[in-house]
């Protein structure tokens, strides 16, 4: 077996072997994780192995000491990633309940001897028990302690929540409801030559702020435009027993707008539509990308068919009068878009290209998703209208339905 630093009761020691299932999928998906964000995989000395990922994210590496010494450096430095030592340095402070004592005598340390642990450092030890950074009954790897801080310093995972909640219908209703149209001034500008010269139909406009920073392996991204039909989305899926990390990314999207569909209306905080050119009009809505990522690639790949079975429109969704009869989750799409970075299994998942450019401070983007043979043209516009910034193009893997829309093949 691999030697690798674990978190034993309370401090850092070598070489445990973890059997809880729960607790091997977390240690693993953390290790996941700093090898795909920060390059940093797993090797045969634990301390080694912390060291690589405290420089990756922005902390000092942990050199001084006796190893058990550096083992609660580790601590304190994870405390300092998650920006709370001054919060674990209060833990003794004069005058104030010594909640390290408190902590530190509990019950739950009854098989560990407290003395082992330095007087400097017993406060960060009592913080991450008393935060759930660190648990008695679990034993948890470095890689899930450091994971854990480095969520708390803004630097993991972003999500509002898991389909798991008690509140998350509450929480996705309250996190969309401040939602409203924003804009880049350059990368609208650039948007908006891919229409009107036939590069694209359309783009979204994103910002970085939002970003879920998700495990790619096990998420799909779902767009929409209803508050309530994400909420309902999350209901069927914990109706479905599956869980999953929840994130709202939301995104202008911009397309082009028919006079002969009608008047567009007023604009509103989530609406607008503009001319552009002489008789040529865009229209800018709010949408979203409900961005998932699930706990197992089963559960990822089961998506698919929940969303053909309740959330799909159908021609025989209606009866002849144009009415709907089928039960589905409101607002369904009949065309619905839902995709991967990585492969897909279902093999009825297409492939196309997702064109992505980067505004100059990196805060904003644009993407494009397009056929192969039409990402040399977005290019060509990009050398053109913006000839400092470039586009990164990279295959993304989507549902069949919106295949089907995207190649003219067929309209449901």
């Amino acid at each position: 077996m691999k030697k690798r630093i674990c978190l034993i009761t309370a401090v850092l020691a070598c070489s445990l072997a973890v059997s809880a299932p729960a607790l091997a999928s977390s240690s693993e998906k953390a290790e996941e994780y700093f090898a795909e964000y920060y390059n940093v995989e797993p090797g045969e000395n634990g301390l080694d192995y912390a060291n690589e990922i405290l420089k990756a994210l922005g902390e000092e590496p942990v050199t001084e000491g006796s190893p058990e010494e550096q083992e609660e450096q580790v601590v304190a430095a994870g405390l300092r990633l998650a920006g709370l030592e001054e919060l674990a340095l209060t833990y003794v402070k004069e005058g104030a309940p010594d909640k390290t004592k408190d902590i530190l005598t509990d019950e739950l340390l009854k098989n560990y001897d407290v003395s082992k642990v330095s007087e400097e450092y017993r406060p960060y030890l009592a913080c991450t028990l008393d935060l759930g950074l660190i648990t008695m009954d679990e034993g948890r790897t470095v890689a899930d302690f450091l994971y854990r801080c480095a969520e708390a310093g803004g630097k993991a995972r972003h999500y509002i929540g898991r389909v798991s909640d008690d509140h998350i219908l509450s929480v996705i209703g309250s996190d969309m409801a401040g939602f409203a149209l924003f804009d880049e001034k350059d990368l609208t500008e650039l948007g908006t030559a891919f229409v009107l010269e036939g590069a694209a139909t359309g783009y979204h406009l994103k910002y970085s702020g939002y970003d879920a920073r998700f495990l790619a392996d096990y998420t799909l991204k779902y767009s929409h435009d209803s508050i309530a039909h994400a909420q309902q989305l999350i209901g069927l899926l914990k109706s479905e027993g599956i869980d999953a990390y929840i994130q709202i990314e939301p995104k202008v999207s911009v397309y082009e707008y028919m006079l002969d569909w009608g008047e567009p209306g007023e604009p509103t905080p989530t609406y607008a539509v503009k001319e552009v050119s002489d008789n040529r009009y865009l229209c800018y809505s709010l949408e979203y990308d409900l961005t998932l990522e699930f706990d197992t690639i089963e559960e990822k790949e089961a998506f698919h068919d929940l969303i053909e079975t309740y959330a799909k429109k159908y021609d025989d969704s209606y009866d002849k009068d144009g009415n709907l009869t089928e039960a589905l989750l409101t607002e369904s799409f009949w065309q619905p878009l839902y995709s991967s970075m990585t492969e897909m299994q279902n093999e009825e998942y297409g492939e196309l290209i997702e064109n992505v450019v980067y505004s100059e401070d990196g805060k904003y983007s644009i993407h494009s998703i397009s056929l192969p043979e039409s990402a040399e043209a977005i290019e060509k516009i990009v050398d053109k209208e913006a000839p400092g910034l470039s586009v990164s193009s990279a295959p993304v893997y989507v549902n069949p339905a919106f295949i089907r829309y995207i190649t003219g093949e067929d309209h449901q």
